[in-house]
């Protein structure tokens, strides 16, 4: 049975504080599996898990980190949704018009290959009652057009990325598709996500009879702009919802070394070999990097379940949703 570990993080603009994050969350995903005799077979990442805010700084280092997260899938052994990124140019290898970016989501496999790359279809846009108030994905990002469902020996996976999940006819259409697992890797203000978050996931499992997998960027994040500091807050609460809308999964411990102390910082360092590797194409890049107006990242969190195929097949023949569907959903 397939086992998932999905990771919340608390992401902040150094890339390379994030990176140690994500390598150290996974080796504790692996941990507990192993200890079960187990393997980690899907690891799932929030949007924006590389840095939060700064998207052109992280635009440039999209081949870097596109080619780290296919060492770190190898490295160790897993599928990796390596949450979202910004690239500068199109799946046909044209570039993004007006300098803007596509908000690309990658999955890789165990040999470290690069299997499926999804655009974000729905661009956030909305007035919210927080200290940012207005959000527009637009003025940013190009919105791609193309719904994607990679085939993997776990099951197929469909990809979704955070404001899709309020566009029921995606999840509907990636189901049509073939998809048995939905990834939806977020970042969710802290007040539409209290509202709407575990609605939309359980929703969205419903609509699709997948297993739909809500990777949460959770906490504050400090980004440092010419205007001074803007502060943004995310709701968190990783979710892992199956095809009968239920919750399941545990949460297990993470801890993470304590960020006020330097040397501390810099052992653990010393034994994570894929952040190792991520300083040597990471200009200025340091361990710890506390400034006036940033923040080290918060302990990530780890959800972590198995996926019962067998059990989502036969919920779905009991309520056939298709042999019953009278709207035929060809565009999302």
């Amino acid at each position: 049975m397939p086992t998932i570990a999905n990771i919340e993080l608390n992401s902040q603009t150094n890339i390379l504080d994030n990176i140690i994050q994500i390598e150290h969350a996974i080796i504790t995903a692996k941990q507990h599996f192993s200890a079960k005799n187990l393997p980690l077979d899907l690891v799932v990442l929030p949007e924006n898990a590389f840095c939060f805010g700064k998207q052109g700084l992280a635009s440039q280092y999209f081949e870097d980190l596109k080619n780290w997260c296919g060492k770190l899938a190898n490295h160790y052994q897993i599928h990796l949704l390596a949450g979202t990124l910004p690239c500068p140019y199109r799946p046909d290898g044209t570039p993004v018009a007006d300098n803007k970016f596509r908000q690309s989501s990658l999955l890789f496999e165990p040999d470290g290959n690069l299997l499926a790359r999804y655009d974000k279809i729905h661009l956030f846009k909305a007035t919210v009652n927080d200290k940012t108030a207005n959000y527009d994905e637009g003025q940013t990002f190009e919105a791609g057009d193309t719904p994607v469902v990679a085939k993997t020996a776990m099951g197929n996976i469909g990809l979704m990325v955070c404001f899709d999940l309020r566009f029921p006819l995606l999840a509907t259409r990636l189901r049509q598709l073939n998809a048995d697992i939905l990834t939806a890797p977020s970042a969710f203000t802290f007040t539409t996500g209290k509202a709407h978050w575990q609605t939309l996931l359980t929703a969205r499992a419903l609509d699709s009879q997948c297993l739909v997998v809500g990777s949460a960027q959770g906490g504050e994040h400090l980004i440092n702009t010419s205007k001074g500091v803007n502060q943004r807050e995310t709701w968190g609460h990783s979710h892992m919802i199956n095809a009968f809308g239920e919750s399941i999964g545990e949460p297990i411990s993470h801890e993470f070394l304590p960020p006020n102390s330097q040397q501390d910082l810099t052992d653990l360092f010393k034994n994570l070999p894929l952040s190792h590797f991520a300083s040597t194409f990471l200009p200025n890049a340091s361990i710890l990097n506390y400034l006036s107006d940033e923040k080290y990242p918060d302990t990530a969190k780890i959800v972590v379940a198995n996926f019962d195929n067998d059990e989502q097949n036969r919920f779905r023949n009991q309520i056939n949703l298709f042999a019953s569907q009278r709207f035929d959903v060809k565009n999302p």
